[in-house]
């Protein structure tokens, strides 16, 4: 009974006491009101910077990108890789001729360029064009000896890579040496177009070459020339049996005017 007494009460405060409150307008008067808007170009430039790493409170400042240092460049918001960049492609001889070449430099964004492009100051292209468009220093070639190069001092040769160079110094060592410069054309793919390109190039000193001795060498050291085949060789051991070859003897054992004319060059009797 009491708690019902109590409910009730409570209930009547609650729908009573509502009616002797009076309200009061409340009037904004003389606040503070501060509202700022950021432009485009100014969010643009923030962002952008920051983007690239960059401090963006810092302040931006005129800049030739001909001239500019690698701290400048920091400063601008490349950032340590971009700066490098920009520097070894203006090292390797690009010049900037106008503000949208800076878009060329690898990492640069059109974001980026934007917020640069009113402090891109260009000048003094045409004395820098000259320095660029000097005419290299052109070096004499150097004129390689056949038989005393090793396989580095070939490849000094204008037209000849890793490749033929190995090429080159197995197939001497099979000859015992090369007695004319158009041997080269015997080379496993070497090309009249590339002997054409070299010969200007390279000497050839016979006088270095090694040769055979026909009558005292064994079958396996004759045999690894070149110039005879197997079966030429048990030729020329067979007749050495019965008597020491002369330069007659192995022409006629030879049979091939071409071929005796090649070897002779490279036999001792």
């Amino acid at each position: 009974m009491v708690l019902c007494v109590i409910c009730l009460l409570l209930l009547a405060v609650r729908l009573i006491y509502p009616r002797f409150i009076t309200k009061d307008n409340i009037v904004i008067e003389n606040l503070p009101l501060k509202e700022r808007k950021l432009d485009s170009a100014e969010q643009n430039s923030g962002y952008a910077r920051k983007v690239m790493g960059a401090d963006p409170t810092k302040p931006l400042f005129s800049f030739d990108p001909n001239t500019v240092t690698f701290s400048q460049l920091k400063d601008l918001g490349f950032g340590e890789k971009r700066a490098a960049i920009l520097l070894k492609f203006r090292a390797k001889g690009f010049v900037f001729k106008e503000q949208e070449d800076l878009k060329k430099v690898y990492g640069i964004n059109e974001d980026f360029y934007q917020t640069l492009k009113p402090y891109i100051t260009i000048e003094n292209v045409a004395s820098k064009d000259a320095v660029v468009e000097k005419k290299p220093i052109i070096k004499a070639a150097k004129i390689i000896e056949l038989n005393s190069a090793d396989s580095l001092t070939l490849l000094e040769i204008n037209g000849i890579g890793p490749s033929f160079a190995k090429r080159i110094l197995k197939y001497k060592i099979l000859l015992g040496g090369f007695v004319r410069a158009d041997q080269l054309k015997e080379v496993y793919g070497f090309t009249e177009e590339m002997y054409d390109h070299i010969i200007s190039q390279i000497t050839v000193n016979a006088s270095l070459i090694k040769k055979l001795n026909i009558n005292t060498d064994d079958f396996k050291t004759i045999n690894k020339h070149p110039y005879l085949s197997f079966e030429l060789t048990k030729l020329i051991f067979n007749a050495k049996r019965k008597e020491p070859l002369t330069a007659e003897v192995l022409k006629s054992l030879l049979n091939d005017e071409i071929l005796y004319s090649k070897l002779l060059p490279y036999i001792n009797f």
